[in-house]
């Protein structure tokens, strides 16, 4: 990312990547949030606060930590090592990680390419026009169901 809006090194960006690829796995049709750039999202939200951005920071410390303990860096592991490093992290620091799944999801379902995946053409700025939304859009979403699921 080269914007202004940039605060990750390229190596906790690529963690990022990674997490977010957890958070929102591909399934069919739908590509994983990490490997459609939703880092980028996410770190430009984290970018605008200095709260935000300290947790993020934080909890990618937090997520490493918990990585190693369970074998080596987070990219590296196997999907369950990593699935389980996060519940961890879930588990001691729910304000971040409840935040970056937010933001995760956020940047997902507006994302250009999931949302013409799913059968919805974003509005364009330049031309948007109010109609009402069309919940039956939301069916593709709604069948493949909670995809982070909290443990508590």
């Amino acid at each position: 990312m080269t914007s202004n809006n940039s605060i990750l090194s390229d190596a906790q960006r690529t963690l990022l990547s990674a997490v977010l690829n957890r958070i929102v796995p591909a399934a069919g049709d739908m590509p994983a949030a990490g490997d459609l750039g939703i880092a980028d999202f996410v770190e430009s939200v984290a970018a605008g606060s200095s709260g935000k951005r300290r947790t993020l920071m934080d909890g990618l410390v937090r997520i490493e930590l918990a990585a190693s303990e369970r074998g080596g860096a987070f990219a590296t592991l196997a999907e369950a090592a990593q699935t389980d490093a996060l519940r961890a992290v879930q588990a001691s620091s729910p304000e971040f990680f409840q935040e970056l799944v937010t933001q995760t999801y956020r940047g997902y379902y507006s994302n250009e390419t999931v949302c013409g995946a799913l059968g919805y053409r974003p509005p364009n700025r330049e031309d948007y026009d109010p109609l009402p939304f069309d919940e039956s859009l939301l069916e593709p979403v709604r069948q493949r169901g909670q995809i982070w699921t909290n443990t508590s």
